[in-house]
């Protein structure tokens, strides 16, 4: 249980970052496509990478995953937001 408790701690920590970022006010804009380009881009950076000759770093994998579960919450977060506007049912 300890791995899982430090990733989500990493996740946590990173959506708090997030929040803390000029602009992140307007997050209740973003719709369900939105959110998920947005977390789409973290979740395909190192298949790019993967074309290239060298595997990207086990830092970079980590960093990208967390920053898109990060992103998952933040949709998440928002569902109320979206319902609102008629983004979802």
């Amino acid at each position: 249980m300890g791995k899982r408790s430090d990733i989500l701690e990493s996740v946590l920590k990173e959506r708090e970052r997030q929040v803390d970022l000029p602009g992140s006010e307007h997050d209740a804009n973003n719709t369900p496509n939105d959110w998920i380009a947005i977390a789409s881009y973290y979740l395909t950076q190192n298949t790019r990478r993967a074309t290239m000759l060298t595997p990207p770093s086990s830092e970079e994998y980590e960093t990208d995953l967390t920053k898109a579960a990060a992103v998952i919450i933040a949709a998440l977060e928002h569902l109320d937001s979206m319902k609102e506007k008629k983004n979802l049912s």
